[in-house]
């Protein structure tokens, strides 16, 4: 089977204005593995969905004095190189990320909650039941339906 060459580009762990997790805090393993997963989400949306084969973006670590710190990476061929541009990264966070962020929080707490008790698993809005982040307009609202409000107006107009 025939490999091609590939190289690598860091395009950094979030959007170039957003605040990230900071090496050596408590909180820096878990909020810096859901930022560069949401972060990686964006760049694939931003992207067209590449085949990775020729474009995909993962997260990778790197040393520093306070332990390992992660960035997204974009792993390409000649061919991805010819889909990827620098001036197409993001500067701030769409509202489909801002959701899942949101999600993945929420989602996490709900989890603490029911390994504390186990009873509270009633308690538990079905949006967080399940395992995958759910599909998020790119629309303001996106944040209100990743804490677990649901529209009731039927249409909203989310073209």
């Amino acid at each position: 089977m025939f490999h091609s060459k590939t190289f690598d580009i860091e395009v950094g762990p979030v959007p170039a204005e957003e605040p990230c997790a900071q090496v050596g805090r408590d909180d820096y393993s878990e909020r810096s593995r859901r930022e560069c997963a949401v972060y990686i989400r964006q760049l694939q949306r931003i992207f067209g969905n590449p085949d990775p084969a020729i474009l995909r973006f993962v997260r990778r670590g790197f040393p520093h004095e306070l332990g390992r710190y992660h960035e997204v990476v974009a792993v390409m061929t000649a061919e991805g190189a010819d889909r990827f541009d620098e001036s197409l990264l993001p500067l701030q966070w769409d509202h489909i990320a801002r959701a899942e962020l949101t999600w993945l929080r929420l989602q996490e707490k709900w989890r603490e909650a029911v390994l504390a008790r186990p009873s509270a698993i009633v308690l538990v809005p079905k949006i967080f039941r399940g395992a995958e982040i759910p599909d998020f307009p790119n629309h303001p609202v996106a944040q209100w339906w990743a804490m677990g409000f649901t529209p009731t107006v039927p249409s909203l107009g989310l073209h």
